[in-house]
């Protein structure tokens, strides 16, 4: 699990499962905000299934395009990503 407070003081937390080298799970929580709320298993959904290599770019690839046009408010895909990366090593 990692958890961090990011740039404007959110705390975002993102725990991942692997097996065999791939995500099993993985949970995203925090003090952010996301409209529509029901986009965030979309957005956890889109992480299922790759491998523990991912780079961030394409982590953050498939952040966007789960989120479509859902708003997130208080954290970037680009803080998504990145502790997605950190949680997957």
């Amino acid at each position: 699990m990692r958890c961090e407070k990011i740039k404007g003081g959110k705390l975002v937390c993102i725990e991942v499962a692997l097996e065999a080298d791939k995500v099993r799970s993985v949970s995203i929580t925090g003090d952010f905000f996301l409209h529509p709320e029901d986009r965030i298993a979309s957005l956890e959904e889109s992480l299922v299934g790759t491998p523990a290599s991912i780079s961030q770019s394409e982590a953050e690839g498939r952040i966007k395009s789960a989120l479509g046009d859902a708003q997130l408010i208080g954290a970037s895909c680009e803080d998504l990503a990145r502790l997605f990366k950190e949680a997957v090593r």
